[in-house]
């Protein structure tokens, strides 16, 4: 589950990062620098949104456009994962060091609960099996309420769409 990364992880991520972008004929900017240092800095999941003004607060000038820009960046050189936990925003986490884990997603307050589960692999290599496939990755989600929100939501609300995949 992701958490805060040292300086000997973020500098290795860094390196990687450079000659990911090297590789693509792509120039390692003082903004692309920040956005990553930003990025690896957040031990919980993040949007663009919150990374832009996580990094005015920090008094950087990065455009946002330069985020959107550089986010897919991050993402194709193995540094973070997309991970779409709601119909409409794409979230982001740093992957490395990182334990395979899935998530669940508040309905109500957007709240992400990040989990392991052995028994979500093991389903996952028999489906597989199953189908003569190999598997080497899955993305699991389950959407519901966190346990604050399920005591004030009614019986009811919670029941609409109940069965209805993510």
């Amino acid at each position: 589950m992701a958490k805060a990364l040292s300086n000997e992880q973020i500098a290795v991520a860094e390196e990687a990062f450079i000659r990911y972008l090297r590789s693509q004929q792509i120039k390692y900017t003082k903004p692309r620098r920040a956005i990553l240092r930003a990025a690896l800095g957040l031990p919980v999941h993040f949007d663009a949104e919150q990374l832009l003004a996580l990094l005015h607060q920090a008094g950087e000038r990065v455009a946002k456009a330069t985020i959107y820009r550089t986010l897919p960046l991050l993402v194709d050189s193995g540094i973070l994962k997309q991970v779409r936990l709601s119909d409409n925003q794409a979230h982001y986490e740093h992957i490395l060091e990182d334990a395979p884990h899935d998530h669940m997603v508040c309905r109500r307050c957007g709240r992400i609960i990040e989990f392991e589960s052995r028994r979500v692999e093991q389903l996952r290599d028999q489906i597989a099996r199953e189908n003569d496939f190999r598997a080497v990755s899955h993305r699991f989600g389950i959407s519901g309420y966190c346990a604050t929100c399920a005591k004030s939501q009614p019986a009811d609300e919670m029941q609409q769409g109940g069965n209805r995949r993510v």
